[in-house]
């Protein structure tokens, strides 16, 4: 009895509001959200939380048909709700690129009604304007797209959340391939709001990347995440990398251990030190042990997380740079054999034969 009660206390909670599940899917663990979220659509599926939660997770999944279904549930029952209509549309917005021209004005039109709905209910909320800007990038024009009106609104978010329309400003230059925007444009989000964990993460992934590699830099501002919220995994990655790459071998494998501990269901952290050590070079048999981990002991990636293909493929990148190559051919045919329209792998596989 004590065992029922439990679970029925657990799925009258998430009903009711309780942050865990929708912390969970803050922070990103999608995989204990979905057990907490199906609990309780099963209890009551005729709420519209429930379905909206359900949304969120299918969407997530990549189950973009049942999330579709969820997600509409969830605005039919609360057509005021300003995140299930911009859930919805962002779900038809991900429907896009898995049907045809003609489908996708169709779709188009249901997005921008989606997010128009949202937008008049909560018309300064900046996730509201964020997608708004998106739509206007992305939408071919005879469907709403507009890129200046986009850049207008990025700017006029800029006066509501500093941070959040710097973001938006260097999300529009990442569209428009204007990459010597974007240190900036971060750098702006951070100095308006050091606690804005996606500001600080974004600086930091960017002084990883091989075009702007600062490592020093890029410990500092993941550190500085890491420091703001140590449930997500971001930060874990990005500092391990940073590590990695400034050649602090010892603290990158401390670091690994803490986010193993603190997250022990995603250890993609090990890809992205392992992929950063391969980059430069170094400790090949530390990246190659990194990988082996991952696949090894990951039953399933958090989404967002790194395939198992792609571990696959990266240890046949450390082979090839070790002098293995049949074994670098084995790990890549591994790869195409777990998503065999892997195309990195299918071009380093073409390569190597």
């Amino acid at each position: 009895m004590r065992i029922v009660l439990a679970a029925l206390l657990i799925t009258l909670s998430a009903m009711a509001g309780d942050p865990t599940a929708e912390a969970l899917m803050e922070n990103g663990h999608w995989k204990r959200a979905r057990a907490i979220v199906e609990a309780a659509y099963k209890a009551h599926p005729n709420e519209a939380q429930a379905n909206y939660s359900m949304a969120r997770v299918r969407h997530e999944f990549g189950n973009l048909d049942d999330a579709a279904k969820f997600s509409e549930a969830a605005v039919r029952l609360d057509p005021k709700s300003s995140p299930a209509h911009r859930e919805l549309g962002e779900i038809y917005a991900d429907q896009t690129a898995h049907v045809s021209f003609l489908k996708q004005l169709g779709l188009g039109h249901k997005i921008k009604s989606e997010f128009d709905a949202a937008l008049s209910i909560a018309p300064k909320d900046p996730a509201n304007i964020f997608d708004q800007i998106q739509y206007y990038m992305e939408a071919p024009g005879v469907a709403g797209g507009d890129k200046k009106k986009a850049l207008e609104t990025a700017n006029d978010l800029v006066k509501i959340n500093p941070a959040r329309g710097y973001l938006a400003l260097a999300y529009i230059a990442r569209q428009q391939k204007e990459e010597d925007k974007l240190e900036r444009l971060y750098q702006k989000a951070v100095e308006s709001d050091a606690r804005n964990y996606a500001a600080q993460i974004n600086l930091a992934a960017l002084y990883i990347s091989p075009q702007h590699a600062q490592p020093g830099r890029a410990i500092e501002h993941a550190q500085a995440a890491l420091d703001l919220n140590s449930d997500r995994i971001e930060s874990y990655r990005v500092l391990a990398a940073a590590l990695a790459l400034a050649k602090k071998f010892d603290d990158d494998a401390r670091l690994l251990g803490r986010a193993e501990t603190a997250i022990p269901d995603d250890l993609s952290p090990y890809v992205f030190s392992a992929r950063a050590l391969l980059r430069d070079g170094v400790e090949l048999q530390k990246a190659e042990g990194y990988l082996k981990k991952y696949f090894n002991e990951t039953n399933e990636p958090e989404p967002g997380a790194p395939l198992i293909a792609g571990a696959h493929w990266s240890l046949g990148l450390v082979y090839e740079k070790e002098g293995r190559k049949p074994e670098a051919r084995a790990e890549l045919e591994t790869a195409l054999r777990l998503k065999p329209d892997f195309e990195p792998a299918k071009k380093d596989l073409k390569r190597l034969k």
